[in-house]
């Protein structure tokens, strides 16, 4: 199993270039081709205008977003055509989330930038990775905007609580754990014996050939997502695996939750599946 088709979703923002560097170096490693997807937002008009949209306004913000749009397109196509990666851009009005999910019917992996709450380029797609790890028919890969990632994946961590969620995520991050050196699974404040489950997950990826430990972990008082984040850094792993909301998305949002606390302070690529 390797990665053929990779989705990247491409921003108008700084930002934009840590996701294109983790797309090539997956692209070149698994001689997969890139789908640049630029998403333009449908035309909103500003309150002052009490529900008319002169044409003016609807002409100069599409104009700006086609700007942007040919922009991304540009920084992928310099840096794909100096890689030798095979790549495509496409970009489509609609609704972000959407649009993505249509595209990622027929691809293998998305990779989305995680969003910095300071860079009001970003504001549009605030919201975006919480739509996206839910509805998305494939694994979403997150990079953080803080940090150099060219390289990372030789030591995953995987959140590992024998539900569904966690299988699909493991099952979906097999091309990265084929290549780790190391792979730990950690069932993070386990409220039962987790053992049968955590032994048929081990043999499970040391049948694809992958070095791997069971740890469990207690935190009292810390959230799961907190203590997987904590994790990260006392194993010294460079990559995060994990299963996208675990309970009701509205209950998570509403209450906070594992998926939350990493997607608000990741610090090593997050893959997520639902």
């Amino acid at each position: 199993m390797s990665f053929k088709t990779i989705l990247l979703h491409l921003t108008n923002d700084e930002k934009l270039e840590a996701s294109i560097s983790v797309a090539l170096n997956l692209a070149a490693e698994n001689s997969a081709h890139i789908v640049g997807l630029y998403t333009i937002a449908p035309v909103t008009p500003p309150t002052s205008f009490m529900g008319y949209i002169p044409p003016e306004f609807i002409e100069r913000t599409r104009g700006i977003e086609a700007e942007n749009a040919k922009q991304a397109c540009e920084r992928l196509t310099a840096k794909a055509t100096a890689a030798g990666v095979e790549f495509s851009c496409v970009q489509e009005e609609g609704y972000a989330p959407d649009v993505i999910q249509k595209h990622a019917l027929t691809a293998d992996l998305v990779i989305l930038g995680q969003i910095d709450p300071s860079n009001e380029k970003s504001a549009q797609y605030q919201n975006l990775a919480d739509e996206l790890v839910v509805g998305c028919p494939c694994p979403v890969l997150t990079v953080p905007y803080a940090g150099n990632f060219e390289k990372f994946g030789s030591h995953i961590l995987v959140g590992w609580n024998n539900t569904r969620e966690a299988s699909k995520a493991l099952r979906g991050a097999l091309p990265f754990i084929k290549k780790a050196t190391k792979v730990t699974l950690l069932n993070v404040n386990p409220t039962s014996d987790q053992s049968i489950g955590n032994d048929a997950a081990k043999k499970f990826l040391e049948r694809h050939g992958a070095t791997v430990q069971v740890k469990i972990g207690h935190w009292p008082d810390v959230g799961v997502g907190n203590a997987l984040l904590d994790a990260l850094v006392d194993y010294e792993a460079d990559m995060l695996v994990m299963g996208a909301y675990g309970h009701s998305r509205l209950r998570e949002m509403i209450l906070g939750g594992a998926t939350q606390e990493i997607l608000g302070h990741m610090t090593a690529p997050v893959l997520f599946a639902h």
